[in-house]
């Protein structure tokens, strides 16, 4: 019988309770995006009645003269947030590594982040160790009398099943969720940079005054986010010439950060969806506000891992782009996701369509 339960809360958001170590390691790929190599990872619990699991901070296995250091970064960083109380997981074993006999690998790197973590106030609930993150896989704790267990398969759980039902996507590998933002063909991506290259001329005869054109601009985006909530991401390279004039207005950039409202629900999985599609198929300089508003989803809900791909995304197309470096600085510095609302807040209003019929 599994020991994880869902419930819908009044604001429509599905909510997952896990009460199990072993289902809580299973949902460690769903939490990250990715399912993770050799790996230390801190779920951070958050005060309240229902705590929950937020930042989820990973780092590679690190060798043993750099456990003090590691160890220090990962507290530092966990200690940006507010919480109750800490689950440490190590995933596997770095290479050459052999834990003497009756012990788990690792025992001293887990003592270090189990001591650390308890001098600054922030108990360790569990401290478990897997071989690698998979159905059948045997978990174990580190602590005394914590007892013991297999892993259910990540990929039936009932959080998996949830992750799907929101068009949350779940990589075999990081590397893996590094590809899906490699961009398309390169004749592609030459034949759009021409079509836009011509756009761009073509806007000058216009005519048209700024607040025209931004209404138009307006009108392609509120169309192709329609599109988006029904499933269509069947973007042309007029569409895709299009939208990347429309983001190229800052003022239309910015009110699609509204569209990252509320985190992790369906229109903004769509939309963020829209974002990642441009990222791959528009021309830089241009593919930088699509990879910005990527980021800028991914970061509101909490993927911290494709929130970092995105910003750089952004700046790699468009270097010294100012809010791609503001909300990099911001990822860094470990703020808080829910402290990115302001930026959505100071819009307008929600840019995704009332309706998922029009557009």
């Amino acid at each position: 019988m599994t020991s994880t339960t869902t419930t819908t809360g009044t604001d429509g958001r599905i909510v997952v309770r896990i009460s199990d170590p072993g289902e809580l390691v299973a949902a460690v790929p769903h939490l990250l995006s990715f399912r993770p190599g050799p790996s230390v990872i801190l779920l951070n619990h958050s005060r309240g009645r229902e705590r929950r699991i937020i930042p989820v901070i990973r780092a590679d296995l690190p060798d043993e003269p750099h456990e003090r250091d590691v160890v220090r970064g990962l507290v530092d960083r966990l200690l940006r947030h507010p919480g109750a109380g800490v689950t440490v997981v190590i995933v596997g074993s770095r290479p050459g590594h052999r834990a003497p006999p009756g012990q788990l690998p690792h025992q001293s790197l887990t003592q270090r982040l189990i001591s650390a973590l308890d001098e600054a106030g922030r108990p360790v609930d569990h401290a478990l160790w897997v071989p690698e993150i998979r159905g059948g896989v045997p978990w174990t704790c580190y602590h005394e009398g914590c007892g013991a267990g297999v892993l259910p398969d990540d990929r039936e759980t009932v959080m998996a099943a949830t992750m799907a039902t929101r068009g949350w996507v779940t990589h075999d590998s990081r590397e893996q969720l590094v590809r899906q933002l490699d961009p398309d063909d390169p004749a592609a991506i030459d034949r759009r940079q021409r079509l836009l290259d011509e756009a761009v001329e073509a806007l000058a005869g216009t005519g048209r005054s700024a607040e025209e054109e931004r209404a138009g601009h307006l009108a392609v985006v509120r169309a192709a986010l329609g599109r988006a909530v029904r499933g269509d991401f069947d973007l042309s390279d007029e569409d895709v010439v299009s939208l990347a004039m429309a983001l190229s207005d800052l003022k239309v950039r910015d009110r699609c950060l509204t569209t990252a409202e509320p985190p992790g629900e369906a229109p903004a999985i769509a939309a963020e969806r829209l974002w990642l599609e441009l990222v791959r198929r528009t021309p830089p300089p241009e593919r930088a506000e699509a990879a910005l508003l990527l980021g800028y989803a991914a970061y509101r809900r909490g993927d911290c891992v494709l929130a970092g791909l995105a910003f750089g995304n952004a700046l790699a197309a468009h270097p010294g782009h100012r809010l791609a470096e503001l909300l990099q600085i911001c990822l860094n510095r470990q703020l808080p996701p829910d402290a990115l609302g302001r930026l959505s807040r100071a819009q307008e209003g929600n840019l995704m369509p009332t309706d998922p019929r029009c557009g």
